[in-house]
């Protein structure tokens, strides 16, 4: 098989990569606010990221905006790290799979050749 031959990658490792992109990108956004709250230039009461974090996410966690931004980073790799060792394994097997089948094939027909009797030029004498 040539290398150029492109893999196909199956619905499923897609999704998942989906998945975690999107977790990666709210985890980013989660960073982004912490920081823009952390270095907003004016008045508190105007520092609407600081309003907000206080309101829904300290309440209950205890966790700003770039502490769940950094839980989340890690939840988005370790779900793509997870998805890559699962599907590059299933990869690796298929890839074997076929390799055995082609080996298999070759004996088959080596065997095949050997098998076949030979032509003989031979002169048959009747039986007296």
């Amino acid at each position: 098989m040539s290398e150029s031959k492109k893999k196909k990658i199956s619905q499923k490792e897609l999704a998942w990569y989906i998945v975690a992109g999107v977790i990666a990108t709210i985890a980013l956004v989660f960073i982004i606010f912490g920081i823009i709250g952390n270095h907003y230039q004016g008045k508190a009461s105007d520092n609407w990221v600081q309003v907000s974090e206080k309101a829904w996410l300290v309440n209950w966690s205890n966790m700003g905006y770039r502490w769940w931004g950094l839980v989340l980073m890690a939840i988005a790799a370790f779900i793509a790290i997870v998805t890559l060792l699962v599907f590059a394994r299933s990869g690796d097997r298929d890839e074997e799979r076929a390799l055995r089948r082609r080996q298999r094939l070759m004996l088959e027909e080596e065997a095949s050749k050997e098998a076949q009797p030979e032509i003989v030029n031979a002169e048959v004498a009747p039986k007296e």
